[in-house]
């Protein structure tokens, strides 16, 4: 049975971004848990709103670098700030310090699972978002691979994620339902759409492309 154990910090800026952002949750009555659900990223609307407004808890997967102060503050001071935005240097540092310091402690109040992307450390993120999905708790996922485009198409996924169909399969025995949410800004609402399931008559590497074009297509 999963638990809701997000911190106090999370609870907070929900609320704000609530308070900002008027979106409301459509969810059929009945939804198969634990699920992953997939959203379009568009530069950080996605997660933010669907961590903001999913009406139960679920564990986002985040950038391993977010989760050190230090990372975080190179991260947003290198590429984010001076890089992409071109932020003069002396003004991104300023902006970058304290900022890293609050998404460190954010990422450990939501229950973020670290995303590795070197091959030596991505069976961390397989391993602890197993033991989560085994434990009834759901996954929020944005696997853009450009994640800074904001417009409403969806361009190229990571497809990755759809691996953890097979360590889930293999310890529980049953499919791992994969759960698009569609982001309707002229409603102001997020929609989920219908689970997609691993069929059991083709092998995995056949089905996985074929799935990863139905939730792409979905998204």
């Amino acid at each position: 049975m999963a638990h809701n154990r997000t911190g106090a910090l999370f609870s907070i800026s929900r609320a704000a971004i609530r308070w900002r952002y008027p979106y409301r949750f459509v969810l059929p009555d009945q939804r198969p848990e634990p699920a992953v659900y997939v959203v379009h990223h568009q530069n950080l609307k996605g997660p933010l709103l669907g961590m903001a407004w999913f009406p139960v808890a679920v564990r986002p997967w985040v950038l391993n670098v977010f989760f050190s102060q230090r990372a975080c503050f190179d991260q947003y001071y290198h590429y984010t700030f001076t890089q992409r935005l071109k932020i003069p240097k002396i003004l991104a540092a300023s902006l970058a310090w304290p900022l890293s310091f609050f998404i460190s402690s954010l990422m450990r109040s939501m229950r973020a699972i670290p995303v590795h992307r070197d091959s030596a450390a991505v069976i961390t993120t397989f391993r602890e978002s197993l033991r989560a999905l085994v434990s009834g708790e759901s996954l929020l996922l944005a696997p853009d691979i450009d994640y800074a485009d904001d417009r409403a198409e969806v361009g190229d996924l990571y497809d990755g994620f759809l691996d953890l169909e097979r360590f889930y399969q293999r310890k529980t025995g049953h499919h791992l339902p994969f759960i698009p949410l569609q982001l309707d800004h002229s409603n102001r609402q997020i929609v989920s759409g219908k689970p997609l399931y691993f069929p059991d008559t083709i092998p995995f590497q056949k089905a996985k492309p074929v799935l990863y074009q139905r939730l792409k297509d979905s998204l």
